[in-house]
């Protein structure tokens, strides 16, 4: 069985900053699906191909950026003559900026069909975005003393611009959108163990049906849905690691092997299997 593997910084509680510059393919190049517990923030100078995110592609377009939260399964596939630079990072280290540590923690919470991970901006952003990636890739290269400190700031106003353009097209935050957005930061990080409606309405303080209308309204599932859409989503990712059906079940604290092989089934329309053989 292929593997999708995961890659890690040196250090996993590493502060370091990473820069990779991305040139022109000598030929087309498809990078196998694989995940990382840390962010990949990708800016592309010159577009062209598909970036598949958590079984979703999104185009590569020029001076856009595509970032990749920890534990995401993807694929990128770059035209020849497309260029840019991806910086590899942990959220902790802007922990110092309570508007993108929110912003980066919701975008690793939500969906990427709920939350847009590519971010497009308009040209006087677009001349902005080149600029900072390139600063980042210079200190990157530098020995100067306070190079981390420079690439620091700059990354921090790259995902600040990122952040702008998911608010511009958003609609402003409501009383019902701060309990949605409770639930699913609390469902990102309890899904495994909890799968009870009550549960996440007695976390955030409110009835179960009250939840249960609002989840409606913001993702059109009822909670217990898209619990099981969470699950469903890890699953995916874990069916291809290299490890048995056996193991997920008891990953995603399912009974036994064949309870997780037939919640799949009924969810999915295929087998644990069936789904390996089509995404191989």
């Amino acid at each position: 069985m292929r593997m999708i593997p995961t890659h890690k910084l040196k250090n996993e509680k590493s502060k370091e900053i990473r820069v990779i510059k991305l040139g022109s393919l000598s030929n087309y190049n498809i990078t196998e699906p694989h995940r990382h517990d840390y962010i990949e923030l990708f800016v592309f100078d010159k577009g062209g191909g598909v970036h598949e995110i958590d079984f979703v592609p999104f185009d590569v377009q020029s001076k856009s950026v595509h970032l990749v939260a920890a534990g995401r399964v993807h694929q990128m596939k770059r035209e020849l003559n497309s260029d840019g630079f991806v910086i590899l990072f942990h959220p902790s280290i802007l922990e110092f900026d309570p508007y993108v540590s929110e912003f980066l923690f919701d975008l690793d919470c939500f969906d990427v069909n709920e939350v847009d991970p590519c971010f497009m901006f308009d040209l006087g952003d677009q001349t902005e975005i080149i600029e900072i990636v390139q600063k980042i890739w210079k200190y990157s290269q530098s020995t100067d003393k306070f190079r981390h400190q420079l690439m620091l700031i700059q990354l921090n106003l790259l995902c600040l611009l990122c952040l702008r353009v998911m608010k511009e097209s958003g609609a402003e935050p409501t009383k019902d959108q701060s309990y949605y957005t409770q639930f699913r930061q609390e469902l990102r990080t309890q899904f495994k163990t909890h799968k009870k409606v009550n549960y996440y309405a007695k976390k955030i303080g409110i009835t179960s049906r009250k939840l249960n209308e609002i989840v409606v309204v913001k993702a059109g599932l009822n909670v217990s849905k898209l619990i099981h859409k969470q699950i469903i989503l890890e699953a995916k990712r874990l069916l291809n690691s290299g490890i048995s059906s056996k193991e997920i079940a008891y990953e995603l604290n399912f009974d036994d092997p064949a309870h997780f092989s037939k919640f799949f089934k009924n969810q999915t329309g295929m087998s644990p299997t069936d789904f390996q053989k089509v995404h191989p």
